[in-house]
Formats: C-alpha cells, sequence, structure tokens
C-alpha cells in the first residue's frame, strides 16, 4: 500500500522539486540602489532591455557604444542594461533587483526583446526602438536637443 501511495505523489514529488530548482535560477541581485531620477539635470540615459547580456542585438549595440565612448561622454551619458534572469548594471555595476524593477515598470519595454530607451536630462523619455540604435541617429536625436545645443555653444 506505501508503495501505491508513493508512487502517486511521485510525480508531485517531483514537480516541486523542479520548480524549487527553477528559482536558484533567478538571479539575486543585491547590488547598488538607483533611480533614474537620480541623473536628472546631470546626465542622459540609455536604458537598454534585453533578454540577456549575450544577445546579439545587445553585443552589437555595446560595440557601437564601446567604439564611441568618448562621444558618449561627451554627451553626458550613462548605460544602464536590464536582463531577464541576470542582474541588471549601470555602466557595468551591478544594481539592485528592485531598481531594475523600478526602471522595467517605469519604461515598460516589451517581453522578451530588445529594446533601447533614451532619457533626457529633463527625465523625459526622448527616443524608443525596437532595434539596433546606430550611433550617428542618437547623436543626431540628441544633438537637436535645446540643452545639448546650449552646451554645446558653451563649450560644455
Amino acid at each position: 500500500m506505501n508503495q501505491i501511495l508513493l508512487l502517486t505523489l511521485l510525480p508531485f514529488f517531483i514537480m516541486a522539486h523542479i520548480q524549487a530548482g527553477d528559482d536558484k535560477n533567478e538571479p539575486d541581485c543585491p547590488g547598488k540602489d538607483i533611480s533614474l531620477n537620480q541623473f536628472q539635470w546631470e546626465n542622459r540615459i540609455i536604458v537598454m532591455f534585453a533578454k540577456h547580456s549575450k544577445s546579439e542585438s545587445y553585443q552589437r549595440q555595446m560595440n557601437e557604444f564601446a567604439f564611441h565612448s568618448e562621444e558618449l561622454r561627451d554627451r553626458d551619458l550613462v548605460l544602464i542594461s536590464v536582463f531577464e534572469g541576470e542582474c541588471a548594471t549601470l555602466e557595468n555595476e551591478i544594481i539592485s533587483d528592485e531598481s531594475a524593477n523600478s526602471i522595467r515598470s517605469r519604461l515598460s519595454p516589451p517581453d522578451n526583446s530588445y529594446s533601447i530607451f533614451l532619457i533626457g536630462k529633463d527625465g523625459g523619455v526622448k527616443l524608443k526602438q525596437d532595434e539596433f540604435l546606430a550611433t550617428d541617429e542618437l547623436f543626431r536625436v540628441i544633438d537637436r536637443m535645446p540643452m545639448r545645443q546650449r552646451e554645446m555653444r558653451d563649450g560644455g
């Protein structure tokens, strides 16, 4: 009788074990707490959402940014990367799960795809794109902004 009960309950034990194991695959990211608001009036922000850091779109975008790092710095840009199942980063420094969830909630990116947002120094979303963003297009958008025009005129 005990064998029959065990065989009947075995699938439930297996599923419970598998589900508990899945939870362990979720990252625990006790990194730095940040808010998009903390950058207001100081920095422009690029927020990239990708399934994971090895996704082709994300890697291509990061390579493009690495090639133009001086121009990004000149435009006061900071990079935030938010992933599914991986820790999010601010300039390669891990940020907390709460911070990543807050950013995701504020920007509402599409599920399971790549997207990129440009947030201006005033805190407003200036550009949203669901595909690779060429830096010449990014710089064209930024350089048309009144605040950037003033920075270029004043030498800042």
